[in-house]
C-alpha cells in the first residue's frame, strides 16, 4: 500500500515536470536583433516607397477622442504604418504603429512618445507650451500577445498593463468610423 502511494505520488511529480517544461518550450522568445534587423529594412523600404510617391497618406479623426490618425498605405492598399495622435488637456501621445512582414510572421511594432506639459493647454492659448518631461515605450504585438520592451529585452505584458491607445489596424479603423 506505501509503495503504491510512493509510485503514485512519483508519477504526479513527474507529469507536472514534464507539463512545466513542455510549456516553458513552447513560449516563443522574440529576440530584439531580429525585430531591429525587421525595422531596418521596413525603414528602408518605406523611404524609397515614399520617395517615389507609392504611398498614399490619409488623415482621418478619432471619434469620441482629441485626436487624429494619419495612415500610410501602399500600392497594394495595404495600410504599412498608422500615426496615432491623442491630446490630452496635460499630454500629448504620439503612437506609430509598424506592420510588418518579418522573421516572425505579421506582427505590429508600435513606438510610442508621451509629453507631459507643464500646464494644460487651456490655461493660456497664447503661451507656447512648456514640456515638462517625455516618455518613450517600444511593444511587438505578435498572435495576439503583447511584448513591451524592458532593459533590451521583450517581456510579456497583459494589454491593460501596457499604455497603447490601439492593439490592432481593426480597433484604430474602429476608432475613425471605418
Amino acid at each position: 500500500m506505501k509503495s503504491n502511494i510512493k509510485v503514485l505520488s512519483l508519477f504526479f511529480v513527474l507529469c507536472i515536470l514534464i507539463t512545466g517544461c513542455m510549456n516553458s518550450s513552447f513560449n516563443k522568445k522574440i529576440n530584439i536583433n531580429n525585430i531591429k534587423s525587421d525595422i531596418s529594412g521596413f525603414y528602408k523600404k518605406f523611404s524609397t516607397d515614399y520617395l517615389d510617391e507609392e504611398i498614399t497618406v490619409v488623415n482621418k479623426d478619432i471619434i469620441g477622442r482629441d485626436g487624429e490618425v494619419v495612415k500610410y498605405i501602399d500600392t497594394n492598399n495595404k495600410v504599412s504604418r498608422c500615426t496615432v495622435i491623442i491630446y490630452g488637456e496635460d499630454e500629448k501621445s504620439t503612437s506609430e504603429y509598424y506592420f510588418i512582414d518579418g522573421y516572425i510572421y505579421g506582427y505590429i511594432y508600435v513606438t510610442t512618445l508621451k509629453e507631459y506639459y507643464t500646464y494644460p493647454i487651456y490655461y493660456s492659448y497664447n503661451r507656447p507650451i512648456d514640456i515638462m518631461y517625455r516618455t518613450f515605450d517600444e511593444a511587438v504585438i505578435y498572435d495576439g500577445m503583447i511584448y513591451e520592451l524592458v532593459n533590451g529585452e521583450f517581456i510579456k505584458k497583459n494589454i491593460e498593463d501596457i499604455k497603447i491607445p490601439y492593439t490592432s489596424l481593426q480597433e484604430i479603423n474602429e476608432a475613425t468610423g471605418e
